[in-house]
């Protein structure tokens, strides 16, 4: 297990430390994860992560038996469960190595170990914009022309000046690339309940998919219905909130960070509950690196139903970690199931992982 800091990108802090993870079982099979706390969203250090990580090895139990994989890997979970439980990003690394161990003693997929059968083959992904690049509509063109179907644009106006300002590119960019190319939008909980529902009517005219997590987390469910609808995310971190938005009259999907919630089966029991209410999932990243990323291209493809496009391209923070290829990704715009199983990494790359300095 090795903590690491490096160069990233500018969005996501000027040192961005990370934990990365390798456990093996008894016949000396590599299982990777790894932890990448992103402050100010997530309160945990990855210093201290590496500490819990470390003081959790020695408790978890054996995978070594003929459970079906969520079951075999909860088991081993079951021991460190509580001391684990105030650190998502820890718990997400460790369950990954498990469930990637596991998929390789029995030549699975991460999918297959997740979903059975039900997994899916492929899953379109979307690209990540900002409302305040003046290259906004340029960029977006180039993601059209490279075969993606959607986008979602960051919006970080916070004075009414801002948001002038970002609804006329969204305007443009609608105008360049119409229907029904998907155009969703992110004001990272940025707006009241009022702003919210004022803002939301006008920017029906550019025809969002969704607007995601419009106001803070604890106020989403009382947000109801809009002039567009929404998309929860973070809020899905509060406890009983899930349930609690699935029923919420104005919500469209539920929008699914591994990292953040803990973990792949727990963002899986999240995605049940979406499902079991006809939402739409999206499965996206924290930031993560190659490895965080495999796994949540795992997830997309063991959701209970196919997902809308996800939030799994590169991302410019994956500079701060050894270069790895992620195995899921194919054709541009979409994940896929990777020729190896597990989390699908060759020999080589999870070496690589773990001692690359």
């Amino acid at each position: 297990m090795r903590i690491q800091g490096g160069a990233a990108h500018p969005a996501y802090g000027p040192n961005r430390q990370f934990v990365r993870l390798g456990m093996r079982d008894e016949h000396e099979r590599l299982g990777i994860g790894e932890a990448s706390p992103l402050p100010p969203f997530s309160a945990d250090v990855a210093s201290v992560l590496a500490v819990v990580l470390g003081e959790a090895f020695p408790e978890l139990a054996t995978t070594a038996d003929d459970r079906p994989p969520r079951e075999a890997v909860a088991a081993a979970m079951a021991p460190v469960e509580r001391a684990l439980a105030p650190y998502p990003a820890a718990r997400f690394a460790l369950e990954t190595a498990l469930f990637d161990v596991v998929g390789r003693r029995r030549g699975l997929s991460v999918a297959a170990c997740l979903a059975g059968v039900g997994r899916l083959d492929a899953v379109p992904t979307n690209a990540l914009l900002d409302a305040s690049a003046p290259d906004l509509v340029e960029r977006a063109r180039g993601v059209a022309e490279a075969g993606l179907h959607a986008v979602k644009v960051k919006l970080r106006a916070r004075d009414e000046a801002g948001f002038a300002q970002e609804l006329a590119a969204l305007r443009a960019l609608r105008e360049s690339l119409p229907l029904p190319f998907e155009l969703r939008l992110d004001p990272n909980g940025a707006w009241t309940v009022a702003e919210a529902h004022e803002k939301l009517a006008r920017l029906a005219e550019v025809a969002p998919r969704y607007v995601e997590q419009p106001v803070p987390a604890a106020l989403l469910p009382e947000l109801g219905p809009a002039a567009v609808p929404w998309a929860a995310d973070e809020s899905l971190l509060l406890p009983g909130m899930a349930e609690r938005l699935a029923r919420a009259e104005g919500c469209a999907a539920f929008i699914l960070k591994p990292a953040a919630l803990g973990g792949l089966d727990r963002a899986l029991a999240v995605a049940a509950i979406g499902a079991a209410a006809g939402l739409d999932l999206v499965v996206t990243h924290f930031a993560d690196g190659p490895v965080g990323l495999a796994a949540a291209a795992e997830l997309a493809r063991a959701l209970p139903k196919p997902p809308l496009a996800c939030g799994l391209e590169p991302h410019p923070g994956l500079s701060a970690y050894p270069a790895m290829a992620i195995p899921q990704r194919g054709r541009p715009g979409t994940v896929r199931e990777a020729a190896l199983p597990g989390l699908g990494f060759s020999e080589e790359a999870r070496t690589r992982w773990i001692t690359t300095d």
